[in-house]
């Protein structure tokens, strides 16, 4: 009797064991396939193109400034279909700062920029006529793969008489969307309710 209690026991810790196993699995392979998405947009008379990145499932988002060049200071506001704007960071922060937002936009939704410039400017990613007014693309999309985009803002505005620019090094840094698997949540849940219950009825 006491072996078959012994090896019920394995089998039980080797189920919890295979479980955990599955579902940290199920977690890395809903954060590869729900990752936010890049699509290309409409070049302007530059050849830049203003891509749209889409929210895929709604989770956080976390930024990484990566790199400013530029003689103005500026901020970068995550936009939101419904209420205010939010800040995120100043280009003035350290290389490698990181910021992760719980407020964001929702699964469908457009993941999109503004860059307020201290003197006055504003300019948005994505779609160049949003509030751009001279018609050029703001911001540069690129996928770094993994699900990780960085966006590098340009901060002037003639840009198409510039020498050198747009270059697009202004303002740089990256976004990842931070996948949130409710189903493996509430296996973990299941599972650490299970251990639980053994525990009080070895008690």
């Amino acid at each position: 009797m006491a072996g078959r209690v012994i090896l019920l026991g394995v089998r039980m810790m080797n189920l919890k064991r295979a479980g955990l196993a599955a579902i940290f699995a199920g977690m890395m392979a809903f954060g590869t396939a729900n990752a936010a998405l890049i699509s290309a947009g409409t070049p302007d008379a530059l050849g830049n193109s203003d891509d749209t990145l889409v929210s895929q499932h709604g989770g956080p988002l976390k930024f990484t400034f990566t790199n400013r060049n530029a003689v103005l200071n500026s901020d970068v506001f995550l936009q939101m279909m419904v209420g205010p704007e939010i800040f995120v960071f100043n280009n003035s922060v350290s290389v490698g700062d990181m910021v992760t937002l719980f407020s964001t936009p929702l699964a469908g939704q457009e993941i999109y920029f503004r860059l307020g410039v201290e003197n006055g400017d504003s300019f948005f990613s994505g779609d160049k006529t949003r509030g751009n007014n001279n018609g050029f693309t703001h911001a540069l999309i690129t996928s770094l793969g993994g699900g990780v985009f960085e966006v590098g803002f340009e901060d002037l505005k003639d840009i198409a008489f510039g020498v050198g620019e747009p270059d697009f090094d202004d303002f740089v840094f990256t976004v990842q969307e931070i996948p949130v698997p409710g189903a493996a949540i509430l296996l973990l849940s299941g599972l650490a309710g299970l251990g639980f219950a053994g525990r009080k009825k070895k008690a």
